[in-house]
C-alpha cells in the first residue's frame, strides 16, 4: 500500500492566514479614519484662527511702534547732522516730512503682506480697503509731495522770502514754512495763506527777495510845458528822501518811458535792501514827490479829452 503525504512549505500556511485576517481587517480600518477626522472638536479649530489673528495684532502693534522709533530716532539725528550738511529749517522739516512719508509706506506694506498669508478672505479685505483709500487720495497727495520735494531740492525760495504767483496778483507774503505737500504764507494782509506745493510748481513765482537788492519804481505823467529837468531832480530827490532807499551804488535814475497826447510819462527807479518792505516804500516814494510838487507849485494833474455838445447843433 501506497502512503502519499503532502508536505507544505514552512511559512505559506502562516501568510495565507495573514492574508485572510487583512482581508477581513482593512475595511474596517478604511471605515475608521474618516471617523477619527470628524471627530476633531470645532472649538479647537476657531481657537487656532482666534490665536493666529491675535498674532497679528501683535505684530501690527510692533510694526507701528519699530515705525514711530524708527522716525524719532532719523529725525534726531538728521537734526544733529543739520548744521554740518547746511540744511536750514524748512529743508530739514522737509526731509522730515519725507522720512515719515517712507516709513508709513513700510509699515502699510509689511501689515498687508502679513494679513494676505493668513486667509484669502482677509487679503482680499485689506487689499480693497487699502486700495480704495490710496486710490482717493494718492492722486493729489503724490502730487503735492513730489512737487515739494522739487520745490526743496531747487529752491526757489526759502523761509522769509517775500514773493508772489502769478495765480493772483493780490497774493503777495512772506514764506513762513515749507512743507511736503503745502507751503505757508503770511500775505501783506496778515492772512495766512496754505498753497499746495503742484500750485506753485505749475505757476511762475517771482521772488523779492532772490537778490540783496530790489528795483521799486515809480510812474509819474507830467504836462508838457513843465521843465524836464527840474522834473527828473525833484523825482530823485523823492527817493533819496524816503527811508530804506539806497543813496548811492546805485543811486536812484528817472527814465523818459513815452509820449502821450498831454503828458509825457517818467519812472522814478529805486534800489532798497528791503524786499520785505518794498510796498511800503513806494508809497513813501509817491507822498514825497507829492509833497515836493506842491512845495514848488507844480501840479500833477494832466488834462483829458472832453467832448461838449450843445443840444441845439444836434439834428435828429
Amino acid at each position: 500500500m501506497t502512503v502519499s503525504v503532502d508536505v507544505v512549505p514552512e511559512g505559506i500556511g502562516e501568510t495565507a492566514e495573514v492574508q485572510e485576517l487583512s482581508q477581513f481587517e482593512q475595511p474596517s480600518f478604511i471605515q475608521e479614519s474618516p471617523q477619527e477626522d470628524k471627530a476633531l472638536p470645532l472649538q479647537g479649530a476657531i481657537s487656532n484662527e482666534i490665536g493666529n489673528y491675535w498674532d497679528s495684532i501683535i505684530l501690527m502693534i510692533i510694526v507701528i511702534a519699530g515705525t514711530i522709533a524708527a522716525y524719532f530716532i532719523i529725525k534726531y539725528f538728521l537734526g544733529k547732522a543739520a548744521q554740518s550738511l547746511n540744511l536750514d529749517k524748512g529743508q530739514l522739516k522737509g526731509i522730515n516730512s519725507i522720512t515719515k512719508l517712507i516709513l508709513i509706506v513700510v509699515a502699510i506694506t509689511i501689515i498687508i503682506f502679513h494679513f494676505s498669508s493668513l486667509s484669502g478672505i482677509a487679503a482680499s479685505a485689506i487689499s480693497v480697503a487699502a486700495g480704495t483709500i490710496i486710490g482717493f487720495s494718492s492722486r493729489n497727495t503724490i502730487s503735492n509731495a513730489i512737487a515739494g520735494i522739487l520745490l526743496l531740492s531747487a529752491r526757489p525760495f526759502k523761509i522769509g522770502d517775500r514773493i508772489k504767483t502769478t495765480e493772483s496778483d493780490y497774493l503777495i507774503g512772506d514764506v513762513i514754512e515749507i512743507s511736503l505737500l503745502y507751503t505757508k504764507i503770511k500775505s501783506i494782509r496778515n492772512e495766512l495763506v496754505t498753497i499746495p506745493n503742484q500750485t506753485l510748481l505749475q505757476n511762475q513765482i517771482v521772488n523779492y527777495s532772490g537778490f540783496d537788492i530790489l528795483a521799486t519804481s515809480v510812474e509819474v505823467s507830467i504836462i508838457y510845458q513843465n521843465n524836464r529837468k527840474l522834473m527828473e531832480s525833484l523825482l530823485v530827490d523823492s527817493a533819496k528822501k524816503t527811508e530804506g532807499i539806497i543813496q548811492d551804488s546805485p543811486s536812484p535814475f528817472v527814465l523818459l518811458k513815452r509820449f502821450d497826447n498831454y503828458a509825457a510819462v517818467y519812472e522814478l527807479r529805486a534800489y532798497t535792501n528791503r524786499a520785505n518792505e518794498y510796498l511800503k516804500i513806494q508809497s513813501d516814494i509817491r507822498k514825497n514827490i507829492y509833497d515836493l510838487f506842491q512845495k514848488n507849485g507844480l501840479d500833477l494833474t494832466v488834462p483829458q479829452a472832453q467832448t461838449n455838445m450843445d443840444k441845439k447843433d444836434i439834428d435828429f
